[in-house]
């Protein structure tokens, strides 16, 4: 009976620990989303994208509505750095942007459905030579 009674009050406990956390969790993000307060989301990145390859980066939009900007640029050797193509496409694949033959570009669309975005870079084209890619990026929460 010892036993027992052992566990029934350490269960007890637990749980009571659990709903504690779980209380205080609900509060802080319910307090934060109620400022306001969401951060920007950073992306960064380089990679290398070899002749012939298409290569992509994703980025997961919370269920805020907001803005995505940035800019991408290319460098590659031979005195080329053109990529063949960029595309930014959202949740549906639908085209939020793109842009073709060039070694740099900027943008900003509107974002509004939640759910993975992806960019697209494509290195494709004459001459057969590996691409450096730098991607700077922000997603902006609208403010509520």
């Amino acid at each position: 009976m010892k036993k027992s009674g052992m566990f029934l009050v350490f269960g007890a406990v637990l749980l009571v620990g659990i709903a504690v956390k779980l209380s205080t969790r609900d509060e802080a993000s319910g307090a934060q989303a109620a400022a306001g307060t969401q951060a920007p989301t950073k992306i960064n990145k380089q990679f290398e994208i070899a002749a012939g390859s298409v290569e992509s980066v994703s980025f997961t939009a919370p269920g805020t509505p907001g803005t995505l900007s940035g800019k991408w640029r290319a460098s590659g050797n031979g005195g080329n750095d053109a990529l063949s193509g960029f595309t930014l496409t959202d949740p549906s694949d639908a085209v939020l942007d793109s842009a073709f033959k060039g070694s740099s570009g900027s943008f900003q669309v509107k974002v509004s459905a939640a759910g993975k975005h992806t960019f697209f870079f494509e290195n494709a084209g004459g001459q057969k030579m590996p691409r450096h890619v730098t991607l700077d990026a922000e997603f902006t929460p609208d403010a509520h």
